[in-house]
């Protein structure tokens, strides 16, 4: 059983372009990505959920085309015990037999009963409950595996354009010569502009060795690339020596999934090789991933028996029963030596990453600085369904270990409220306008990581946690 965490839809939406991946897990858990992320491995021993069948067409065609001359008999009780797939059912029936206008064949009647799902769901006001189609569920499945067969792009919906928002390093994209900003205007010759994400990625995935042909819009300059997909894997975790002289290290981890671990040893390696003496631990816009990995990335940086009273706990998890389960720090195969640390967060910091930073927000280890993060404390489970297709419903609450609530909190409408829940950072620090979304190039318009240098900077030279503080503060 995987945990896995899912970026929502109010968060920048970004679609990696991934393969089909082959065979489905019996269960997933999610408590981040605040779309598809959003939980402990091996945690409930439970079968894969199956749809229940409901009476076959034989009994409803009966029903319906019954004799009207016949009495009718009170039906109040039948009515209130008739299994609402039974009126499904009956419902496709009629609409076979009698719609004027398009065809009710096997095709319709799919997208039919998907969108019965998406509106069933929908209903219950839970942005993080919904229904995934075969492409979305595969979509999820590849980007909590870390690596696909692609062109390895981001993506952007922007009003009725897909934009390109990077291509992937060392990607085909990349080296096809793709550009940030690009507006993606054709697919092999299909339209794409007017076309939603989910169209355009569908257009450009495909197997490795085959190859797509591009039609960018660059400005006012229209070009054409022929891309030869290949097998990618992203590079979730960047890293540098941010300032070389006071040994600074700063590492960005812009998602939990099964690569991040291992890419997190060889980012420490490099900085400790080259004798990191502080560290920028950067979780801005990381919408999530797999709680397994969260669990592992927070025993990264907590010491084990660091607060007593804490047990040791990452996480608890809250289900709809009231039992709760503690989810504890892991011991690691790499070890690395702990140091003067800041955790950046913001706005778009969700699920997992809230996992993390109120961890080590709890434990004291670090100091946190930037914008409160999303506030999504809400566990979902993925439960397969037959045809490949898959349910994602919220089925618990997540607590850190001091256990406060960092949920949200909803409108009428079951939307987010914006500057509630999440967690505060020690040091709240409000973003320059000019700095451009994740673009971690930009030093001189990014205030948040100047504070955050300046922070470590003094706790290299000897100041204490307060003292740094107080001083970033009165220049602030």
């Amino acid at each position: 059983m995987r945990h896995v965490s899912e970026p929502v839809r109010s968060l920048k939406l970004k679609l990696m372009l991934l393969p089909t991946i082959a065979g489905l897990l019996s269960l997933s858990i999610i408590v981040g990505y605040a779309s598809g992320d959003l939980w402990p491995a091996k945690r409930l021993p439970m079968h894969r959920p199956r749809l229940i069948p409901g009476a076959p067409f034989s009994v409803v065609a009966a029903a319906i085309n019954r004799d009207h001359d016949t009495p009718e008999a009170d039906t109040t009780d039948v009515a209130n015990d008739t299994d609402p797939l039974t009126n499904y059912k009956s419902a496709i029936h009629l609409l076979r037999q009698n719609y004027y206008g398009a065809v009710i064949d096997k095709k319709k009647t799919q997208q039919l009963t998907y969108e019965a799902i998406r509106g069933l769901l929908a209903s219950l006001k839970d942005q993080f409950t919904s229904f995934l189609d075969p492409d979305e569920w595969s979509q999820m499945q590849a980007t909590t595996k870390g690596d696909f067969e692609g062109i390895g792009a981001l993506l952007l919906q922007e009003g009725s354009d897909v934009k390109v928002v990077r291509p992937i390093e060392g990607s085909p994209a990349e080296k096809a010569g793709v550009k940030a900003d690009d507006i993606i205007v054709t697919v092999d010759g299909r339209q794409a502009r007017g076309k939603n994400i989910n169209d355009v990625v569908k257009f450009i995935k495909g197997k490795r060795g085959s190859k797509v042909n591009l039609g960018l819009l660059r400005g006012k300059t229209t070009l054409n690339l022929a891309i030869m997909r290949a097998r990618v894997e992203p590079p979730i975790v960047r890293h540098w020596m941010e300032d070389d002289k006071n040994k600074i290290g700063h590492i960005v981890l812009s998602e939990f999934n099964e690569k991040s671990i291992e890419q997190m040893d060889v980012a420490f390696s490099d900085l400790e090789r080259q004798g990191m003496k502080a560290l920028v631990f950067d979780l801005r816009y990381n919408p999530g991933g797999l709680l397994e990995t969260a669990i592992d990335v927070a025993s990264v940086f907590i010491p084990a028996d660091e607060n007593r009273e804490l047990q040791n706990t990452v996480v608890f998890i809250h289900e709809g029963t009231g039992q709760e389960k503690r989810m504890t720090l892991r011991p690691l195969e790499h070890t690395h030596k702990h140091v003067p640390m800041v955790v950046l967060v913001n706005d778009n910091s969700a699920s997992a990453s809230e996992i993390v930073s109120g961890a080590i927000k709890d434990y004291g280890v670090a100091t946190l600085i930037g914008e409160r993060t999303f506030g999504k404390g809400r566990v979902q489970t993925l439960y397969p369904l037959d045809d490949g297709s898959a349910l994602r419903l919220t089925t618990a609450l997540y607590f850190p270990p001091k256990h406060h609530d960092l949920n949200f909190k909803r409108d009428e409408d079951g939307n987010r409220i914006p500057g509630t829940g999440g967690i505060v950072p020690d040091i709240e620090m409000k973003q320059s306008p000019k700095w451009k979304s994740e673009d971690f190039s930009d030093k001189v318009n990014d205030t948040q990581l100047q504070k955050a240098v300046q922070f470590l900077r003094d706790r290299v030279n000897g100041l204490n946690v307060a003292q740094a503080t107080q001083d970033v503060l009165k220049t602030h």
